[in-house]
């Protein structure tokens, strides 16, 4: 049985689809009913209590562990990796970040880092997933377009290796349930580097439609995400990151998705033809 944490997430979404699809056993851990998950595939569970891992893991072998960022993410994911061991699960794949590591630059790279520490000395057969940006991230309030069609980033020409969220499920399900796949990392990224000039004159290109992008200061940023309603630790932690990409520090493109899946990940303008209808209707 394979159970699934953030279901409900960008990942955990695509992966539960195509679980269901397969016909593979499996169910989702909630820490309460959702309407988008039907009651006979969800387990009550909670990162935060012990008691309620170890019911949600019984007669579990894999887990796909999934928790979403915040300050106490690390210890979150460690119990969940404590509970796995002791209830018998045999593999876990876990989704990081690039360059994860107990002295990483970012917060959340230490936050991994250290969880992912935890996972090595744990005994149980492990992979380790670092997505690169999500394409999928375009539609969001943090890294994507608004309702004028405008990205406004402080990332000048930074260049991020867009990944659909699709490919990464994809490459954590083979994991799962495919033998090859102990104790390695793997970069998963799309088939091109790209900056947000070069993604907005795509988007454009393929919807008819003027999508743009605007370069800004940190600070404007900052601003910006504050008075959306983000919370600062948040707003923190993606300033970190788009740091990082300015200084080229975050990598470059791999084949991972084919190495693993054995089918080349979906470059950013197939993600764009798919979600035509959704990129026109910015703007109105």
């Amino acid at each position: 049985m394979i159970l699934v944490t953030g279901a409900t997430g960008k990942i955990g979404r695509e992966l539960v689809s195509l679980l269901r699809q397969s016909g593979v056993p499996f169910c989702a851990m909630v820490r309460k009913p959702v309407a988008e998950l039907p009651a006979d595939i969800t387990r009550p569970g909670d990162f935060a209590d012990g008691a309620s891992l170890h019911a949600a893991f019984a007669d579990v072998t894999r887990l796909f562990l999934l928790c979403g960022a915040q300050p106490t993410m690390d210890t979150l994911e460690i119990n969940a990796i404590e509970a796995a061991h002791e209830s018998g699960v045999e593999r876990i794949v876990k989704i990081s970040v690039p360059n994860a590591s107990e002295r990483g630059s970012a917060k959340l790279q230490r936050l991994h880092g250290r969880s992912e520490a935890a996972l090595r000395a744990s005994g149980m057969n492990w992979t380790i997933l670092r997505p690169n940006a999500f394409m999928q991230n375009l539609y969001g309030s943090t890294q994507g377009f608004d309702e004028s069609r405008t990205c406004r980033l402080p990332l000048g020409e930074a260049k991020y290796c867009f990944v659909d969220a699709r490919d990464i499920a994809a490459t954590a399900m083979t994991a799962l349930i495919s033998t090859g796949h102990a104790e390695r990392v793997y970069d998963v990224t799309g088939p091109q580097a790209l900056s947000y000039y070069t993604v907005a004159n795509i988007v454009s290109e393929v919807t008819g439609k003027n999508f743009r992008f605007v370069d800004i200061t940190p600070d404007e940023s900052r601003a910006g995400m504050l008075a959306s309603g983000i919370d600062a630790w948040f707003v923190d932690e993606i300033l970190e990151w788009f740091a990082l990409f300015r200084a080229g520090e975050v990598g470059g493109v791999n084949n991972s998705v084919e190495r693993v899946t054995g089918r080349q990940p979906r470059r950013l303008s197939d993600f764009v033809r798919a979600h035509a209808d959704e990129f026109r209707a910015f703007g109105g």
